[in-house]
């Protein structure tokens, strides 16, 4: 039977007939009426609305309207109201109780009466069987409509799903993305807000609520589409934003107004230059310490984002924001490309101010100062609003600016899906972190940065006091060259605000700077009371120090047990030993004989020091593991840093105050402090990293350049100078860069190549694994502190007593001699050979004292590094050791290790273990690489005569070793005219315009640049006026053929007519 009734339709009465249930067997009038009401995409697109365009044709969203429920970043409302609503619709969405239908209206015309797309979401928690859809139909419309039952109360929610862009407005800020923009409690749904008729914009997508279909009703059911639920965006449409908003470094310059400044980085002094307020005429100069002791206080507890400001015609800045409180603000992700941006805004709740500050060139604003950076002006003491927002695209319309993020501690809130780098500063994921003293700092890196006029010594870490302005004394003296930043590029850890790892090793660290002993009432390095004693704020900055990873402040501990990283390395001992200030003892020019340490007396008391160490030690391993208990611990020895052989070239600057008795003391006392540390770290299950012998030659008094410096002369007389500050003597006796780089080498060999992380400490995989029977007791001693006697006085000393090498079988003896006469005329010297000791004989020396002769090698020696010693009586009468590490070779010239395996088979030759990796595909095995850099792609390089190639030309290469990465595993190689048997020929400069050009560099493409795609290399290259080109390949991913086969052709660099995005010829 047919009821007529009156409902609402699209807000107009109208009179319809309404289906209900017949007699069995009545045919249906409503099977077509579900495909005309509803939907099976929900379309994000429209193409003129207010002439703004948003999405396009495919942008379906069937599967991501959930997602984008879920999703707020421009609701007005307080986000828990929002979060409330996701629960709700979640809990009809799982509850047998709860129904939801979404509904999608789109009136896009192509042209500028198009009206925005709506998603609209209708849920009840618990009221489903209170709701029932039915059909209607009548001669001119037809369609469905919600009932309810009469006196229910359930409730009905709504919510809105649109283009925030399209709705809210904003223009080029907004995003187009649809996401939540009103609902749940704020907005009133009706049951007839879910009628929808065939001839309406609305579409019905999905409903779960009860459906009464008509007798006899064959058509398609109500659409039941959960395809949103649990689906999650697997990227982002700001998954390259942040490289476009950041800065790697922060570059002060100046060319405006017949004002010039050179250009100088301040990436490791931005902080340095924030403090320094010389100019009077800086607005709020005389809120210069509040402004800074603020932003200490941001930087203990707070949040805080320094940037740099390159505007198109301006000078540049270094800015900072900051706020005290870091739950205040945040930074938030905005628009779409190319106008995104990223903006530090409220927390919602949050009224809380946001200062800022910025430091530039004097020069450029006023007529005093010069082009030292330093403070300029701030907000701390007004209520101006700075405009903290970092566009991609420079938007002078939009209020916009040419700021770029250097590195920020704010939250930030990502988008769902994001796959982007994360903004520079996020510490939260440190792998690795370096401890220790100045053998780990990088103390005694003296040379100048260019980049900056200043050594290489990080921020923080070599600063003067100054309690005017509340800086203490800081010469940690943490150097961006010492080996903890090699072993970090080694291991892909990155650097500056990105990286992924620290160094807070501190030179003059003791065991106590780093340890637990009375950490809570620890004041800092430098005794007797410490470097913060005496500041008010020492709290401020001991939190300060450890979200900045500030060395000396606090105990190193305390980074360890925050910062839980995989791996820890460090040295200690040395300082705990006292060996700066018996070294202090020993070098000054004006001293008349032997300092006391190095004389036999003193011996006993020596010993003792070192040995004593190894309870220390073994403990403060120990109480690293507690602190992080997933860590791979590695312990470092110290390297020998002088020839303690008698007739070692001391000779010249720095060197000539050490005698041979001293350097004896020395390089005796480094071997028992080395083996000392490694039993210690055996006891504690934690891994002993040998770098005794690092330097080999390059150490003083060798005969090769110095890795290490020597005493530092010039500074004891620059200490002499009236008010002198700046005189640093302890750099002396320490690594320079390339000792820090023969160090960080001898760790990657002594791991066989293998990455820390990865690294397997113990047999079971387990990261500590103690050693019970490593005790004092056995610890190994080097002969010189074997004296029963105090008065015996034996001279144990390294020396060259033959040629260093011998070959088992053909060579059946090894010769032996000496100069300078180290023994007594006419007197037997006694030869044995070790790791087991074997005698091998003796020898007399001549009427010199000296030694001429030869003694056999037993046959079954095996081959390898062996030391040999001679003892016997000095010309003084004391006795003497002489000792040499040899090489044994095996007789068989294919295999002179032994081991079964021809030398030339391995990657690393005789004697030493392959990691049998090769990282950056350069054709040297990981284990005795020098420098292990990114995979080498491509090369190019200048024409080379010798090998018949023109000089004026260019020409690039392709690895083949690199093909699982190129793709091109099908390139010839001309090896006779190549020279490498990995370099493929791709091409080379060809027209006249591109002749003469000097080869630059070649960078890759990270991301693609117009036509330029993502991979391609690019060759920069300089005319004779030093103008910077660019050089493309137009066919780079060919293979290269053999000249004259099929399909050959001689490709040639066509030079770009603009640089791509983000390459020059500047140094990076």
């Amino acid at each position: 039977m047919w009821v007529k009734f009156v409902i609402s339709i699209i807000g107009a009465a109208v009179a319809v007939c309404v289906a209900v249930p017949a007699t069995a067997g009545a045919a249906s009038e409503y099977d077509d009426i579900i495909d005309k009401v509803s939907t099976k995409t929900l379309i994000h697109h429209i193409d003129n609305y207010s002439g703004k365009t948003c999405g396009s044709p495919d942008d379906d969203y069937a599967k991501k309207w959930l997602f984008a429920f879920k999703q707020k970043r421009y609701y007005q409302g307080d986000p828990k109201d929002h979060q409330a609503a996701v629960e709700s619709l979640e809990r009809a969405m799982s509850s047998p109780k709860g129904a939801y239908a979404v509904i999608y209206e789109q009136n896009n015309k192509h042209n500028d009466t198009s009206n925005p797309y709506f998603i609209k979401v209708f849920w009840t928690e618990d009221g489903k069987d209170d709701y029932t859809y039915r059909f209607y139909k009548n001669h001119q419309i037809s369609g469905i409509y919600l009932t309810k039952k009469e006196g229910d109360r359930s409730k009905l929610y709504v919510a809105t799903v649109a283009s925030p862009k399209l709705i809210l407005g904003g223009g080029n800020g907004s995003n187009c993305a649809p996401e939540y923009l009103w609902g749940y409690k704020q907005s009133q749904a009706f049951v007839s807000d879910l009628n929808i008729s065939a001839e309406s914009n609305k579409k019905l997508f999905t409903s779960t609520f009860p459906v009464d279909y008509p007798s006899g009703y064959a058509g398609p059911k109500f659409p039941d589409n959960r395809s949103a639920i649990g689906w999650w965006p697997d990227s982002s449409q700001y998954d390259d934003f942040t490289e476009k908003i950041t800065t790697k470094d922060l570059v002060s310059y100046v060319n405006r107004n017949k004002k010039f400044c050179a250009p100088a980085d301040h990436s490791n002094s931005w902080f340095t230059a924030l403090r320094r307020a010389n100019v009077s005429m800086a607005k709020g100069h005389f809120y210069h310490k509040d402004y800074m002791t603020s932003l200490e206080r941001a930087m203990a507890t707070g949040a805080y984002a320094v940037a740099y400001s390159a505007e198109p015609s301006g000078p540049r800045y270094i800015i900072v924001y900051w706020s005290e409180n870091r739950k205040d603000f945040h930074i938030k992700f905005y628009g779409d490309a190319p106008y995104r941006t990223a903006t530090i805004t409220h927390k919602w709740g949050s009224n809380a101010k946001l200062y800022g500050m910025f430091a530039g060139n004097v020069k450029p604003f006023w007529d005093q100062g010069g082009c030292e950076v330093e403070f300029l002006q701030g907000n701390y003491s007004n209520n101006a609003v700075p405009i903290a927002q970092f566009n991609e695209s420079y938007m002078p319309w939009y209020g916009g600016n040419n700021m770029k993020i250097f590195t920020s501690t704010f939250d930030v809130e990502y988008p769902d899906g994001y796959k982007g780098k994360p903004i520079p500063g996020d510490r939260r994921n440190i792998k690795y972190l370096a401890l220790g003293d100045s053998f780990s700092s990088g103390e005694g890196d003296t040379d100048k940065n260019p980049a900056t006029d200043r050594k290489y010594y990080r921020q923080w870490t070599d600063v003067n006091e100054d309690k005017a302005k509340g800086a203490p004394r800081e010469k940690c003296h943490v150097s961006t060259r010492s080996y903890p930043y090699k072993l970090a590029n080694w291991m892909g850890l990155g650097s500056g605000p990105s990286a992924a790892w620290a160094s807070v090793a501190c030179s003059g660290a003791t065991v106590y700077d780093m340890n637990w002993d009375n950490s809570g009432g620890y004041e800092g390095q430098d005794g007797p009371l410490g470097r913060l004693h005496g500041y008010d704020n020492k709290g401020v900055l001991q939190k300060m120090a450890l979200n900045e990873m500030i060395p000396g402040r606090v105990k190193q501990i305390e980074f360890v047990k925050k910062y839980q990283p995989k791996v820890i390395t460090l040295t200690a001992g040395g300082n705990d030993v006292g060996f700066g200030k018996k070294l202090d003892a020993c070098v000054p020019p004006s001293k008349e004989d032997t300092c006391v340490y190095a004389k036999a007396e003193h011996r006993r008391k020596l010993k003792n020091e070192i040995i004593d160490q190894f309870d220390k030690l073994k403990s403060f391993y120990r109480e690293l593991k507690e602190a992080s208990s997933n860590s791979k611990i590695y312990v470092l020895g110290y390297p020998q840093f002088v020839n303690g052989a008698p007739d070692a070239p001391c000779f010249g600057r720095g060197l000539l105050f050490l005698d041979a008795r001293e350097r004896e003391m020395i390089t005796n006392s480094v071997t028992y402090l080395n083996n000392t540390i490694k039993q210690a770290a055996k006891a504690a299950g934690v891994k002993y990293v040998d770098i005794e012998n690092a330097f080999g030659n390059h150490w003083l008094c060798g005969d090769r350049e110095n890795h290490v410096n020597p005493l530092l002369l010039n500074e004891i007389a620059t200490s002499k100078i009236p008010g002198q500050t700046n005189v640093e003597l302890w750099e002396s006796f320490h690594p320079n860069a390339k000792g820090h780089a023969d160090i960080a080498r001898a760790f990657r060999k002594e791991l066989g190549g293998v990455n820390p992380a990865d690294y397997k400490i113990c047999k079971n995989d387990a990261t500590t694994c103690p050693d019970n029977s490593a005790t004092k007791d056995n610890i190994p001693t080097p002969p010189y502190f074997n004296v029963a006697n105090e008065q015996e006085d034996i001279k144990f000393t390294y020396y060259k007593l033959s040629n260093g090498t011998a070959t088992k079988v053909q060579e059946k003896y090894i010769e032996i001699k000496t100069s300078r006469r180290p023994y007594k005329p006419w007197k037997k010297v006694y030869v044995k050979i070790y790791s087991e000791p074997r005698d091998l004989g003796e020898i007399e020396t001549d009427k010199n004292g000296e030694i001429n002769g030869s003694v056999a090698l037993p046959e079954d020696l095996p081959a390898g590094y062996h030391t040999l010693v001679v003892s016997g009586e000095a010309p003084d009468g004391k006795k003497q050791e002489l000792y040499q590490t040899i090489l044994i070779k095996g007789p068989n010239p294919d295999d002179i290790d032994e081991n079964g395996t021809p030398d030339k088979l391995q990657p690393c030759g005789a004697f030493a273990q392959a990691a049998n990796k090769d990282e950056d595909l350069d054709g040297i095995d990981d284990a005795c690489d020098p420098e292990i850099t990114e995979p080498i792609l491509y090369t190019a390089r200048n024409g080379k005569s010798s090998l018949g190639e023109d000089e004026d030309r260019i020409y690039l290469f392709r690895n083949t070793r690199a093909a699982n990465l190129t793709g091109i595993a099908n390139d010839y190689v001309d090896k006779s005219k190549n020279q490498n048997n990995a370099d493929a020929l791709v091409g080379h400069t060809l027209s006249e315009e591109t002749r003469g050009l000097a080869f630059n560099k070649l960078v890759v493409m990270k991301e693609a640049d117009g036509d330029i795609k993502k991979g391609t290399p690019i060759i920069l290259a300089k005319d004779v006026s030093e103008k910077c080109y660019a050089l493309k390949l137009e066919d780079y991913l060919s293979p290269a053929l053999k000249p004259g086969s099929k399909d050959y052709k001689l490709r040639g660099l066509t030079k770009l007519n603009t640089l791509p995005k983000g390459v020059s010829c500047e140094k990076e």
